[in-house]
C-alpha cells in the first residue's frame, strides 16, 4: 500500500539533474503515492512529468517554486496543484526569467575578476547539456554555476563554490529580482493552486515567537500551508512547524527538495511524509 508523498522536488527543467519524466519513474519505483514537481520560477518541465505519470500509479501533482522578498533568511513560496497554462503565472516565470539571463553575466563578471574564466556558452551548456542550447530557453541558475566551477577545477565541489565564491554575500554573489509574498501568493492562487512556505527553517527565526510573527504576516498576505517536512528539518523542529500548523489553522506539507546529485545528501522521499498530514491539502487540490 502505498502510504508517503513527496511534495517538493526539482529537475533538469531548473536546477535538478533528473529529467521530470525519470523523476516520476524514480517515484513510481519508490513506491510513492503522490509527487510535486517544482522547479525554481519555471513550469516548463509540468507536461513531460504529466505525461510519464499518465502511464503510471503514482499521482502528479504540478508546482512551482519562487523566491520572495525577505529580511532576514531566504523565503521560498511552493504553488502546488496550478495551473500550469495560468496567464498570470506565467507573466511571472517569464519576468523572473528574465531576471536571471540579466543576473548571470553579472555573477559572471565577478567570477572573472577573481581569476575564474568562465563563459556564458559554457554555463549554458552545463544548465542544458547541450553546447547548441539557447540561453533564452534555458533555466540557468548558481546551482550550474558552482558544477561549472567544480568540473573546470577550480573548487572541489559545489558546496566549496557556494562558501567561497557564489553564496548570499559572498565575492561573486548578485542578487536576483524578487517578488512580494502577496504577488507570488494571488499567482498562485490565480493559477488554481494553495500557496505553501518552503522549508520554514530557512527563514532563519531566532525563535518560535519570531517565526510565528513572520508566518501570521504571511497568512495575511493569503498563505495556505507550511512545509513541516523537509530534508533539512530535524525531529524537532517538524514536531515545531506541525504545532504551529495546527494552531494558526494552515495546511500542511512535505517533500524532499530533491535535485539529484547536486543534493547528494537529499533523497527522493525522504523524509517519509504521511498520506495521513497531507490529506487536507491533496482534497484541497484535487485530482
Amino acid at each position: 500500500m502505498r502510504r508517503f508523498v513527496d511534495l517538493h522536488t526539482h529537475s533538469t527543467a531548473s536546477d535538478g539533474d533528473t529529467s521530470p519524466a525519470e523523476l516520476v519513474r524514480l517515484a513510481e519505483s519508490g513506491n510513492l503515492l503522490a509527487l510535486a514537481l517544482t522547479d525554481h520560477d519555471t513550469v516548463a518541465g509540468l507536461a513531460e512529468a504529466r505525461q510519464a505519470a499518465d502511464a503510471l500509479e503514482v499521482r502528479f501533482i504540478p508546482g512551482i517554486e519562487i523566491s520572495a522578498v525577505f529580511t532576514d533568511g531566504m523565503l521560498h513560496i511552493l504553488g502546488l496543484g496550478i495551473d500550469p497554462d495560468n496567464g498570470q503565472l506565467q507573466k511571472i516565470a517569464r519576468s523572473l526569467r528574465q531576471a536571471r539571463n540579466e543576473r548571470n553575466p553579472q555573477m559572471l563578471a565577478k567570477l572573472h575578476e577573481l581569476g575564474m574564466d568562465i563563459s556564458m556558452d559554457e554555463l549554458v551548456a552545463m544548465a542544458s547539456g547541450s553546447n547548441a542550447a539557447d540561453a533564452d530557453s534555458v533555466m540557468v541558475g548558481r546551482l550550474h554555476m558552482a558544477r561549472l566551477l567544480r568540473v573546470k577545477g577550480y573548487v572541489r565541489s559545489e558546496a566549496e563554490a557556494f562558501d567561497r565564491y557564489i553564496g548570499t554575500d559572498k565575492p561573486a554573489f548578485v542578487d536576483k529580482e524578487k517578488l512580494s509574498a502577496r504577488e507570488i501568493i494571488e499567482a498562485i492562487h490565480s493559477a488554481g493552486g494553495v500557496a505553501i512556505v518552503a522549508h520554514p527553517v530557512e527563514l532563519k527565526c531566532t525563535n518560535d515567537a519570531m517565526l510565528e510573527r513572520v508566518v501570521k504576516s504571511l497568512v495575511h498576505d493569503g498563505l495556505d500551508g507550511i512545509e513541516a517536512y523537509h530534508s533539512s528539518h530535524n525531529d524537532r523542529q517538524i514536531r515545531s512547524y506541525l504545532d504551529l500548523a495546527r494552531r494558526l489553522g494552515l495546511m500542511v506539507s512535505g517533500g524532499s527538495d530533491f535535485h539529484g546529485s547536486a543534493k547528494s545528501g537529499v533523497r527522493l522521499g525522504r523524509p517519509r511524509v504521511p498520506i495521513e498530514v497531507v490529506e487536507q491539502l491533496l482534497a484541497k487540490i484535487g485530482s
